[in-house]
């Protein structure tokens, strides 16, 4: 054979080489580094996301602390069955400090919720109007838990200043264990 045909076959031979190694060995390895690549972006992506969420999750139990100690507030301040009597007592004594006279007061059934009862009150007070502005504040600072949840004013027809007042409040109270 004479050198430039074994120059060439040795070129051809070289290139067959070359391809034969491009198609079994580079190609495939170039084709797992870019599934490895798009399995790291793909991880990226969910770390980023359970970072995210877990922030979340330390955020939401933060919250749940600080919902579990308002509750506790509440809880303390609600009454036990056996204190109803002293409450009703000390918006009896509130009353009349503020110059007001009770003319009904009548208890209806309680009414049972999920953590905690409601006792509703009816009450029929006249007096002053002040007093009675004064008797609502004087119930807003009671320790205990209690609701107006209706309310009438009507003017006196005998005394100028003087209402008659008929309302539905709710003193709340722990429920039994």
């Amino acid at each position: 054979m004479n050198g430039a045909v074994r120059i060439f076959l040795t070129l051809v031979g070289a290139v067959a080489l070359s391809a034969t190694a491009i198609f079994l060995v580079v190609m495939p390895m170039h084709r797992h580094t870019e599934e490895n690549n798009a399995t790291i972006e793909e991880r990226r992506v969910q770390l980023v996301r359970l970072e995210r969420v877990s922030a979340r999750i330390n955020d939401l139990q933060k919250e749940i602390g600080r919902l579990r100690d308002a509750l506790a507030f509440f809880e303390d301040r609600l009454p036990e069955v056996k204190e109803i009597d002293v409450i009703l007592r000390e918006v009896w004594l509130i009353a009349e400090a503020k110059a007001l006279a009770a003319r009904r007061i009548q208890t209806q059934p309680a009414e049972v919720m999920s953590r905690y009862n409601s006792q509703p009150i009816t009450m029929t007070l006249e007096g002053p109007f002040r007093g009675f502005y004064e008797f609502l504040l004087a119930l807003e600072r009671l320790p205990r838990i209690t609701k107006v949840r209706q309310l009438q004013i009507t003017k006196s027809p005998t005394r100028e200043g003087d209402v008659q007042v008929d309302l539905l409040m709710d003193i709340f109270f722990e429920k039994k264990s």
